[in-house]
């Protein structure tokens, strides 16, 4: 741990304060629905993995940006999205507990979800207690030091001022508009973020200062698992082109799941 180079964004600390009790969980980011390729595909396995989860899985975690632009209106309701709605609430509806992380690409984050699902939302990220282990659960966005810009967009993007404008936009439109950004920024940064190795630093001093059994985050869509001192870094990845999620357990170790290899191995637990 490198005490003199420990650091956190501003939301994190008060995460550590309260840890919430958690079952059996899975953590999924990065699906980003209604962009990337292969969406019946993409869609389908997703069907899947919710089906395995009841009986075998306590928690769902959705760590942000499961649509690639999700945004609450007093009315309107994006039907583009309302499959994974339904999966999701009859998810709900056979045991699973949800929540859900806000992400970069979750600029609104309303009553709707809380109320529907039901989910239990997170703005800033979650601290999980699984049996005696503590895990810190973030999207990622922000969380390395280097990420001022990602910082800038977060507040910008989150201010009520930003909020009431981009509310003023007839739905169609905002989609519209969402949908061009998120294309132009894959154009322009179309590879890994450069300073991957800073979110891993950035575990890594939480881990040992806050004596965390680990930390686990999406948002830089590369899948990595790692032993860091007494501690887990895992990178979960991404729905999009890896199909990765993790598994947190009280009774075993967390596990990276590459779904494509390796299926759904919680339900061999049940």
């Amino acid at each position: 741990m490198r005490d003199e180079r420990c650091w956190h964004p501003p939301w994190v600390p008060p995460l550590l304060r309260d840890r919430i009790g958690v079952g059996r969980t899975l953590f999924l980011s990065d699906l980003h629905l209604g962009a990337g390729p292969d969406p019946l595909g993409r869609q389908a396995d997703l069907r899947a993995l919710l089906s395995s989860l009841p009986g075998a899985i306590d928690d769902l975690v959705l760590g942000g940006d499961i649509f690639e632009f999700w945004w609450e209106w007093r009315e309107a309701v994006p039907r583009r999205h309302l499959d994974l709605l339904l999966s999701l609430r009859e998810t709900a509806s056979r045991g699973v507990r949800l929540h859900m992380i806000a992400g970069n690409h979750d600029f609104r984050v309303g009553d709707f979800l809380a109320e529907f699902l039901p989910a239990r939302i997170h703005p800033d990220g979650i601290c999980l207690g699984v049996g005696s282990a503590t895990w810190l659960a973030l999207h990622g966005d922000g969380m390395a030091r280097g990420d001022r810009a990602d910082r800038l967009v977060r507040r910008v993007l989150r201010s009520p001022l930003a909020q009431s404008l981009w509310n003023l936009l007839p739905p169609d439109v905002a989609f519209a508009v969402a949908g061009g950004v998120g294309k132009t920024s894959r154009r322009v940064n179309p590879g890994p973020a450069p300073n991957l190795g800073q979110y891993r630093e950035a575990a890594e001093d939480w881990i040992g200062l806050h004596h965390l059994a680990g930390v686990v985050h999406g948002h830089t869509h590369r899948p990595h698992q790692e032993r860091l001192g007494e501690g887990l870094y895992i990178n979960n990845g991404d729905w999009v082109e890896h199909r990765t999620a993790v598994w947190l357990r009280p009774d075993g170790p967390a596990h990276l799941v590459d779904c494509r290899k390796e299926g759904h191995p919680w339900l061999s637990n049940t």
